[in-house]
Parts: structure tokens; sequence; C-alpha cells
């Protein structure tokens, strides 16, 4: 097979799965985005979160982090405080719509885990082995050029 038929095959799933979250996710968090979702977890996730934990586990700049924030606190899913040690920083945590849409995303994790890891019965643990080699492979250089820029 050739590295072009192979790039586009490639293209073609990562359309696709795009096309399946942007459904999914419109069907069950419908006044959230994927990266509010996601920040919801983390703050559910995370003991005492603020902007810079965010924005750098989101691979996001602060000023990104913060407009999610702001959006987060305007619709009541996170609430703010600080520490009594540090004033100057602040804190989110999760109100209990907060809290609702986390354990909804847990469970729809474990859900997409059990219903998608079927797939991988069709392969042998040395396929496994190369596929999970191509992963990381493509991940690291997703990284490497995300962070050039």
């Amino acid at each position: 097979m050739e590295n072009k038929e192979l790039l586009n095959n490639l293209i073609s799933v990562f359309q696709l799965i795009e096309e399946f979250n942007k459904k999914d996710f419109s069907k069950n968090y419908s006044e959230l985005n994927i990266s509010d979702v996601h920040s919801i977890d983390f703050i559910g996730k995370t003991k005492n979160p603020n902007i810079t934990s965010l924005s750098k586990h989101m691979n996001f700049t602060k000023s990104g982090a913060l407009k999610i924030v702001k959006k987060l606190l305007e619709r009541e899913y996170i609430k703010q405080f600080q520490n009594p040690d540090n004033k100057k920083e602040k804190y989110f945590s999760l109100t209990e719509k907060g809290r609702e849409i986390f354990i909804k995303h847990e469970i729809l994790h474990k859900e997409a885990e059990e219903r998608d890891s079927k797939i991988f019965q069709n392969f042998s643990n040395v396929e496994k082995e190369t596929i999970s080699k191509f992963l990381n492979l493509l991940e690291n250089d997703i990284k490497n050029k995300l962070s050039k820029d």
C-alpha cells in the first residue's frame, strides 16, 4: 500500500470521527462544545485548577482558557474561589450543573470505550503493537507541530 493511500485513509477516518463527535456532542451537550466539556472534565478531576493549569492541560493560550472559563461561569457550570493562603490566584470548582456534565461525560466515555474497543478483537497482539507504535508516532508528530506554532 502506498503512503499516499494510507494518508488518504487516515484523513477519511479523521473526518468521520469529527462528524460522529459533532453529532454525538450536539445530541448530548446542547449548549456546550468539546472544549467546554473537556474543561469541565479537567476542573472536575483536578485539585485547585486555575487558568494556568487549564490552559496547559488543554493546550490553549491563557486568554483562550479565560474565554472558556467566563462562559462556564456565566452558564453556572463552574464557580470561582480563592485559597485563603493566596488571595491573588483564582481557582475553579464544579457547580451541581457542572458535576452533572462531568458525570455524564464519564459515563459516555465508558460506553464509547466498551463499544469501540470491540474493533481490536480483529487484531493479533503483534498487530496491536504495530498500531500502537503508529499512533504514538502520530501523536508525537502532531504535538511537535503544535509546539512550533
